[in-house]
Parts: C-alpha cells; sequence; structure tokens
C-alpha cells in the first residue's frame, strides 16, 4: 500500500528514494576510484620518466668520460 504517494513500498521496506541514494553512493564510489587509478597512473608515468631522464644522464656522462680517456689517450700516444 501506497503511503500518501509518497513512494513507500511497505512490502520491501524500502524507498525509491533510498535506492536513489545508493545509487549516488555508488557513483561517487566509482568516481573516486576513477580518480584514485588516474592519480596512481600519473604519479608512475611521472616516475617513469623521471628514471628514464636520470639514466640517460649518466649514460651521457659516462659517454663524455669514455670520450675524454679516448682522447687524451690518443694525444698521449701521439705526442710520444
Amino acid at each position: 500500500m501506497m503511503s500518501a504517494g509518497r513512494g513507500f513500498d511497505q512490502y520491501s521496506g524500502s524507498s525509491p528514494y533510498h535506492l536513489h541514494g545508493q545509487q549516488v553512493l555508488v557513483y561517487q564510489v566509482v568516481v573516486v576510484v576513477v580518480v584514485v587509478v588516474v592519480v596512481v597512473v600519473v604519479v608512475v608515468v611521472v616516475a617513469v620518466v623521471v628514471v628514464v631522464v636520470v639514466v640517460v644522464e649518466v649514460v651521457v656522462v659516462v659517454v663524455e668520460v669514455v670520450v675524454v680517456v679516448v682522447v687524451v689517450v690518443v694525444v698521449v700516444v701521439v705526442v710520444d
């Protein structure tokens, strides 16, 4: 029986408004999960980029050192 047209279902003991509230809660949880996933993905991507940049810088420094050593060795050998 409907109670004053307010949408209360006496058989299920629930209200459409309450179900709507549950749906809103589900949507809020989904939004929070999506935001957390996006933030985690962005943080991971930034971390990977930082690691790649650091590795590239280290490789560049190593190559420069090797080039300097080779040039010094060549100069020493040619001068002697």
